[in-house]
């Protein structure tokens, strides 16, 4: 691990040479930082070509080669920051008013380094959807639905731009793009491996359900669905400020809008910190996000229409989610057994659960609980078969002792 001192005058190195210029950084505080990254935010000394006068630098240790996938080695942490700062470049090129986080000013992806502008203090979402009044949650999610919202709205359509940003690092870091898209989350593929993993272990999954999972899916292939995403919407992630503020880019890229939307709404998957949001809190970020959303697509001011799509979404949701916490994120490929069962004195269901942690299980259960309260949002056989497969799922989740999170009132 680097030291703090290296680390800033790598990054007083880094800054004058895109710059120029003699930057100085002092008073370095510590803001944490996932991992093994560190997190600093400095003061700037006043400089022709920078209004900053704080910045904020993101180090991550360089890899071993035996991490290395390519023989350069960059592994999966310097993959994820190649990935980091060509989500960046893009949101730079966006209006400020609909810029989901900080600007990139300068990195070096050799040195595994960023130096962003910095948004400043606010609340993460973990402290306000826990500690704050049902006042405050309303109007910080009603906020979060509208900038998300706008955000999506003003990336559809950005897709060749964002890869036409990464092709070029690729290039110059001479990575070849199949380690990158090798590196990343399929979404799709991961949501129907979900499925099968339940399936062939003994929970009969109603049509429906099947249904609304394969249109999740095969959706993230659709260009018509596709905006900019930072897809990591973890709580701690996304910051209450003046504005909302979106942090920690290495899973970013253009997925379905649909997704983000669920994330909130089943409060934030493969997080177990937050529960999911209540019956009034749920409309009102609803409603924010899809007055932003229809001018891109008009059908959603459909009820019908857009209940349906982000149905799918939680759906996919669950699965995807099923699939990630039990084998872990950088391995769900590597794995082929699970059991899973309704019986609760099925001592190898049990044994095969417990392979999941007492969190993860909550979290699913959480998830799963947005999902049965959503489908009361409509008066459909397919509503109502979801919301039946939803309270099944939850009984053989409590039968091994994991109950949604709940908010402490």
């Amino acid at each position: 691990m680097q030291s703090v001192e290296s680390t800033v005058e790598a990054a007083t190195h880094v800054l004058a040479t895109r710059f120029g210029g003699t930057p100085e950084l002092s008073d370095p505080q510590d803001l944490g930082g996932s991992g093994s990254s560190m997190v600093l935010r400095c003061r700037i000394s006043a400089e022709p070509f920078l209004q900053e006068r704080t910045v904020v630098i993101k180090q991550l240790p360089r890899e071993s080669e035996s991490a290395g996938s390519d023989g350069n080695g960059f592994g999966p942490d310097a993959l994820g920051m190649l990935r980091e700062v060509v989500a960046y470049q893009y949101t730079n090129t966006l209006a400020e008013s609909v810029r989901p986080g900080p600007v990139l000013l300068a990195y070096d992806i050799e040195q595994r380094l960023l130096v962003l502008s910095d948004a400043g203090d606010g609340t993460n979402f973990t402290d306000v959807l826990t500690l704050h009044d049902s006042k405050s949650r309303t109007g910080a999610l009603r906020k979060l639905g509208r900038s998300l919202g706008k955000m999506h709205a003003a990336t559809f359509g950005g897709a060749d731009s964002y890869t036409t940003l990464m092709r070029r690092q690729c290039q110059r870091h001479q990575i070849s793009p199949e380690a990158i898209e090798e590196s990343d989350i399929d979404v799709g593929e991961l949501i129907q491996s979900g499925v099968a993993l339940m399936t062939s272990n003994g929970l009969t999954i109603d049509p429906v359900v099947k249904r609304y999972a394969t249109q999740a899916a095969e959706r993230q292939s659709k260009s018509e669905f596709q905006v900019f995403t930072p897809f990591d919407l973890a709580p701690d992630n996304v910051m209450l400020t003046q504005n909302i503020v979106l942090l920690d880019y290495e899973w970013a890229g253009f997925r379905d809008a649909a997704f983000d939307v669920a994330c909130v709404v089943a409060g934030f998957p493969q997080d177990n910190s937050t529960p999911a949001l209540d019956e009034p809190e749920t409309t009102e970020f609803l409603a924010a996000w899809r007055a932003e959303a229809q001018q891109i697509w008009p059908t959603i001011s459909d009820d019908e229409v857009f209940h349906d799509w982000v149905m799918s979404a939680l759906i996919g949701w669950a699965f995807l989610s099923l699939i990630m916490m039990y084998y872990g994120r950088l391995s769900v490929a590597e794995h082929s057994s699970f059991v899973f069962g309704e019986e609760s004195d099925n001592q190898e269901v049990s044994r095969s659960i417990r392979h999941m942690s007492e969190e993860q299980l909550e979290d699913l259960a959480t998830t799963v609980e947005a999902i049965e309260r959503f489908s009361r949002r409509r008066d459909s056989q397919n509503f109502e078969a979801v919301g039946a497969f939803a309270r099944v799922l939850l009984k053989v989740l409590a039968q091994l002792g994991a109950f949604p999170n709940e908010r402490d009132e």
